[in-house]
């Protein structure tokens, strides 16, 4: 009975100077926790612009060897089609997304309001507007807002057309009988201007101006000589109007899974991306325009009165059919904050 409890004993100091030994062993050997990888996706090609503005703000910050965060960047629209990302977000099944909040829309009609705002993203963060939208896209997109970036001022979009402007009193411009590329957040004032519109990715615009399909298009400045568009387009119309609608999400339940620090270093740069972007995207939209410029492309300000119209023309259209919506959020409390009191 002796000799079997001595054993024992024995047996369990060994165990535990065992136990030490690995626990060391491991300490040494391996990290204290593996980091949380997310899959990141972007709406816009990997050579567009913003997706290159995207991948220096927001992707290069987390490479850092502190991070909890591995962010794994499976693509743009070529995996994902851009309109369904939003979607897959929702679901889970993309973690992060870059995307212009106008591809998901149907989903959240909040999000047909940020590019035609004029705040600066430090107002809407300031004045609650932030709050509010964060409110609608956890609701209706499973989703929090990590940044809204890309802004430079509320001039960002023109009018590229092959043909010279017709000139209009009421409207700025008249785009009657002209068949024009859009988007839900173009529609609007395209249709008060007169103009046919036709539905097509920016994958397809170089050939629908090349057969004819369509005369023209609105587009935020920056990209137009990478995709070639400058060898049907002879004119960049302003006065500019809107800004990027452009945000990086995450998916909320994903979020919240993460621990406090790695939750505070997605928010970062978030932050970062927010801040940052809009200069590199000025940077690269103007290299562009010097180089579309030089092939032949005018740039041609609607002059006066009819530059008035046509930017109050964009305003009211687009503002007129936002009112006309159904949202998660009061309509009139979130557009006072969207709205800088100088517009």
């Amino acid at each position: 009975m002796i000799g079997r409890i001595i054993i024992m004993t024995i047996t369990c100091k060994q165990i535990a100077a065992t136990g030490v030994a690995a626990a060391t062993a491991l300490a040494i050997g391996l990290p204290a926790k593996a980091a949380e990888e997310l899959k990141v996706s972007t709406a816009l090609g990997q050579k567009h612009d913003q997706s290159k503005a995207f991948f220096t703000t927001f992707l290069d910050p987390m490479k850092s060897d502190k991070s909890e965060v591995v962010l794994n960047y499976i693509g743009g629209p070529e995996v994902t089609p851009n309109k369904k990302q939003g979607p897959a977000m929702k679901r889970g099944l993309i973690d992060i997304i870059m995307s212009p909040s106008t591809y998901y829309a149907n989903l959240v009609p909040e999000a047909r309001l940020t590019g035609i705002a004029t705040v600066t993203p430090q107002q809407w963060r300031k004045n609650g507007g932030h709050k509010m939208m964060s409110e609608a896209w956890g609701k209706k997109l499973n989703a929090i807002i990590l940044g809204w970036g890309n802004f430079y001022g509320p001039n960002q979009f023109y009018i590229w057309m092959k043909d010279k402007p017709k000139l209009s009193k009421t409207t700025g411009l008249d785009l009657t009988g002209k068949k024009m590329r859009t988007t839900p957040l173009y529609t609007p004032f395209f249709k008060a201007m007169g103009a046919t519109t036709k539905n097509i990715s920016p994958a397809e615009v170089y050939t629908a101006l090349e057969r004819g399909v369509v005369d023209g298009l609105a587009w935020p400045e920056g990209g137009v000589a990478f995709r070639g568009w400058h060898s049907f387009i002879k004119y960049k119309v302003g006065p500019g109007f809107f800004r990027s609608s452009t945000m990086v999400t995450m998916n909320k339940d994903k979020f919240n899974k993460l621990s406090k620090k790695g939750q505070a270093q997605i928010i970062a740069a978030g932050l970062n991306y927010e801040n940052k972007s809009g200069a590199l995207l000025k940077k690269l939209a103007a290299a562009d325009n010097a180089k579309i410029y030089k092939e032949g492309v005018n740039d041609y300000t609607l002059p006066g009165d009819y530059g008035r119209a046509f930017k109050q023309t964009i305003i009211n259209a687009n503002w007129t059919d936002a009112g006309k919506r159904k949202y998660t959020v009061d309509f009139a409390t979130l557009k006072a904050k969207m709205l800088d009191s100088g517009s």
